[in-house]
């Protein structure tokens, strides 16, 4: 059976902006990594550094509509692509299909059956489309899929085993700091702090965001780490 990242990175293309932060909210909510750009140029602009697994792709769009969007990026087999439009008829489905949508959903959308669309779509990803990082426990190194080697100190390495081990997407402040330091107070929440901008500038040469931060929340991993 495929396995899943623990966190899905979604593209979102859509020009409400309400309706786009309402997706942003709620797909955050549900783990996910999620980026909104109103135009196929600023997602292009985007892609060329980074990575998505799942694209939420509406039609009616300034500059360059949904369906050409989709047809461009059709071809890659690390993508999988999710129309969301007003437009139900079904030779705007057929159209959509046609130019590489997996799904076809119209608004108004049902956010939890778009999530569960989400992840059933992610298992369909090639293997070599997830971002396998190797944690090497023992002497403290973190690998990253291109064999990059990351050093780690002791509460780093423990920092990011917690993160792996646990069975939500993200663990609590107070749940890493108890953890970590044995306490949770304002002189371990500082040192999570710290631990967690060194860690992050230590993986800045790989160009991967591999830590997330749930505001108010806690943090989470954006890579399948194993």
């Amino acid at each position: 059976m495929q396995t899943l990242p623990q966190t899905l990175t979604i593209a979102i293309v859509e020009d409400d902006v309400d309706l786009a932060e309402e997706l942003v909210f709620y797909l955050q909510y549900q783990g996910m990594v999620v980026s909104f750009f109103e135009n196929g140029q600023q997602l292009d602009a985007w892609l060329l550094d980074n990575h998505c697994d799942v694209l939420i792709l509406d039609l009616n769009l300034p500059h360059e509509d949904g369906l050409s969007i989709a047809k461009r990026l059709s071809t890659r087999d690390d993508l999988r692509i999710i129309m969301l439009t007003a437009r139900a008829m079904p030779a705007d489905r057929i159209a959509g299909f046609d130019c590489g949508a997996d799904v076809y959903l119209h608004k108004p959308v049902n956010f939890t059956e778009l999530v569960a669309v989400i992840r059933r779509l992610a298992k369909r990803l090639p293997e070599t489309a997830l971002q396998h990082w190797k944690l090497q426990t023992t002497n403290a190194f973190l690998i990253s899929p291109s064999n990059d080697k990351i050093k780690l100190t002791t509460k780093e390495n423990k920092f990011l085993q917690l993160l792996s081990a646990g069975e939500s997407h993200y663990l609590t402040r107070v749940e890493l700091e108890t953890n970590l330091w044995g306490t949770s107070d304002i002189h371990t929440a500082h040192r999570l702090e710290l631990l967690v901008s060194r860690l992050r500038h230590k993986l800045k040469a790989t160009n991967t965001d591999v830590i997330q931060t749930y505001w108010r929340a806690g943090y989470g991993l954006t890579i399948y780490l194993k």
